[in-house]
């Protein structure tokens, strides 16, 4: 008899909410109690024309814990550019992103380069790892984000991962009548079913409908003095952090 399939012994939980409407700023948090991980993160874009290209730059700043080491890696985001938006449009991620932690006193500059208007690859990315007390590279790294990554040591050793390798696991998820009113699976669901169509025009209606029952409630909101309140994300100084972290049980 064939084996049955292992089942994977790891669980990601994941939440996001928008926690701010103006301006529209979303809070994310994910954990893995069995790995001892878990990140918060706060996010807002700005976005502008380029020609036949769209800029996204994602403001704000995420944290990822490591439980079992007591560390904190806080980390920025790179832009996002939609290019040949009029013929046929292809996504890819640009600029500088910075991840540091204090405790073990190590920082990284990553660049993510955006394909040259004539040749180059697309997808590459670039990395240094320093230790800040010096100043020396301990580690850089080249390649592709979406491809295959090489990392080579100050020691001289180097290391090769193939993200097309690594094991993908399919996200499980609540059928769409068993999910909470405003859950965006739910929310969206007219509009997705008719993109999936290819019926732009109808999209365009279904989603002019939600953003009007969206300001209906914000302005009954406005008359009543009662201020947005997210539901799973407190502020606190200028950070959306969850309300029930996985750090707070270590």
């Amino acid at each position: 008899m064939p084996e049955a399939p292992q089942r994977n012994p790891y669980k990601v939980r994941f939440v996001a909410e928008q926690v701010s409407h103006h301006p529209p700023v979303s809070g994310f948090y994910c954990e893995c109690a069995e790995r001892g991980m878990c990140v918060n993160t706060h996010i807002w874009t700005k976005s502008k024309f380029m020609g036949m290209s769209v800029g996204v730059s994602m403001v704000g700043e995420g944290v990822l814990y490591l439980l079992d080491h007591g560390e904190e890696y806080a980390f920025t985001f790179p832009s996002a550019y939609a290019r040949s938006i009029l013929t046929v449009p292809w996504v890819e991620l640009g600029g500088k992103v910075t991840i540091s932690c204090a405790k073990t006193g190590y920082s990284a500059n990553v660049t993510f380069h955006t394909k040259p208007f004539y040749g180059g690859k697309v997808h590459r990315v670039s990395a240094e790892v320093k230790q800040n007390s010096s100043g020396k590279v301990v580690c850089k790294a080249q390649g592709e984000w979406n491809g295959t990554l090489e990392f080579i040591y100050s020691s001289g050793e180097t290391k090769v991962i193939d993200t097309n390798k690594l094991p993908v696991i399919r996200k499980m998820i609540r059928p769409v009548e068993k999910q909470g009113r405003t859950e965006s699976r739910r929310l969206w669901q007219h509009v997705t079913a008719v993109l999936k169509e290819g019926n732009i025009d109808l999209a365009t209606e279904h989603k002019h409908v939600l953003e009007e029952d969206q300001r209906s409630d914000e302005r009954q909101r406005a008359a009543n003095n009662m201020p947005w309140k997210p539901k799973y994300f407190n502020k606190e100084d200028d950070e959306w952090v969850y309300r029930n972290p996985l750090w707070k049980t270590h």
